[in-house]
């Protein structure tokens, strides 16, 4: 019984850093592709026109697999609120955008419009917090200008423009919402027309995890070459998984270094099931000895020890994997429940020592999710669970060898 909860008990941890990393990751992977680096994106010239980019967006909606195309402009710049002042991203896409089933479902309206129109912008909720942004406060964004009629070394010029915040909108994900300045299409061909900007078509598929990406990626770079053949070549065409590669990779290391030190817990708990065996066999060298006696062969006893290490092995995982999945799938509401008792104790103890009490959020929203998808991963699962099982059988050889070896004259004699 011990070696079972041992083993379930090195599970239950495993399969939890499991599905929340992996909920977590696609939680923050879907927010990017969906309202930051789409499926796949097209690099296009700075100052390629709205004209030419219509074109393109209707020769690229023809393409099989394809839902969606936008073109958007973007560039840094700093966005200044009476007295404070923030580096932004300034995004110019058109309203069809904010309109699109999978930016509606990870960018949610905070509060105002839900598109920028004229010299009304949305702003990021991080943003407008660092801020102290309302709707209908004014907003000056400087960005790059070109110098005209002055040569020199310095060809460009800060601009101001002059906004107001029409809506506040957030992805849920402070990376993103501290950035973000939406303006419409028409305001953004005049303020993110100098080198320092860029342009693309954000293209979104049925199935942005498909192994089909790279096939789409072809298409729409041979569709490009020949709508614009002198425009530019070639065209820069990337997937969401090499447009945010280092930050993907950070999240998959980080896995990884998780389910290693967890999976050093199932190691443990497997010795700690050899070695329940091995004194097993300490303590019945007798018994042992008989059953060899009688004619019980090297193989047999094998087979014995083997199969207390499968039967082990099985209820113990059986029993972890089914506790870790229960915990898994209501890790928001365990995260809530854990949060609230933190709370009832630090108000208690302000409450002694006459301090203010100020409020413990355990998965604060201004730097995570403010919410964890639940994925499970099967396949996973699966190998988990069948690594424990052979672990368990693989450790249980070691005193089934020990067991053969018993002297059984020698035991006998001296009992």
């Amino acid at each position: 019984m011990g070696a079972i909860l041992g083993i379930a008990v090195s599970l239950i941890p495993l399969v939890l850093v499991l599905v929340v990393s992996d909920g977590m990751i696609q939680g923050i992977t879907r927010r990017y592709i969906e309202t930051k680096t789409y499926h796949i994106q097209a690099a296009l010239p700075y100052n390629f026109t709205n004209a030419e980019a219509k074109a393109g967006i209707a020769a690229l909606s023809q393409l099989h697999g394809v839902g969606a195309v936008y073109f958007e402009r973007s560039g840094m710049g700093l966005a200044v609120a009476v007295d404070k002042s923030h580096a932004i991203n300034i995004r110019s896409i058109s309203s069809a955008f904010f309109k699109d089933k999978g930016t509606t479902e990870y960018l949610r309206v905070e509060a105002g419009a839900d598109t920028p129109s004229g010299r009304g912008a949305l702003v990021g909720t991080a943003l407008a917090s660092e801020l102290s942004l309302k709707v209908g406060d004014p907003l000056t964004l400087v960005t790059t200008g070109r110098r005209s009629g002055v040569g020199g070394s310095l060809p460009y010029s800060p601009k101001l423009s002059f906004f107001r915040v029409a809506g506040i909108v957030g992805a849920g994900y402070r990376d993103l919402d501290a950035l973000w300045v939406f303006i419409d299409e028409e305001k953004g061909g005049e303020l993110l027309d100098s080198p320092s900007s860029s342009a693309c078509f954000g293209v979104k598929v049925a199935d942005p995890y498909s192994n089909s990406l790279g096939m789409r990626t072809e298409e729409i770079d041979a569709r490009l070459a020949s709508l614009y053949p002198e425009r530019i070549e070639p065209f820069f065409v990337r997937t969401w998984p090499e447009l945010e590669k280092s930050l993907f990779r950070s999240f998959g290391t980080t896995k990884s270094m998780l389910a290693f030190i967890m999976g050093l817990a199932l190691i443990i708990a497997a010795v700690n099931l050899g070695s329940a065996l091995s004194t097993f066999v300490i303590e019945h060298s007798l018994d042992i000895a008989i059953m060899r006696s009688f004619g019980a062969s090297d193989a047999s006893l094998r087979r014995i020890f083997a199969g207390a290490g499968l039967a082990t092995g099985i209820l113990g995982t059986a029993l972890g994997l089914i506790l870790g999945l229960i915990l898994s799938c209501n890790v928001n509401t365990l995260i809530a429940a854990l949060e609230w008792l933190v709370n009832i104790g630090a108000s208690v103890a302000a409450a002694l020592s006459g301090r203010q009490f100020i409020p413990v959020r355990l998965l604060d929203p201004g730097y995570y999710l403010d919410l964890i998808p639940v994925v499970v991963d099967y396949r996973q699962i699966l190998a988990i669970g069948l690594a424990s099982v052979a672990l368990s059988v693989f450790v249980s050889l070691l005193p089934a060898n020990k067991a053969v070896r018993i002297p059984v004259q020698e035991v006998i004699r001296k009992s």
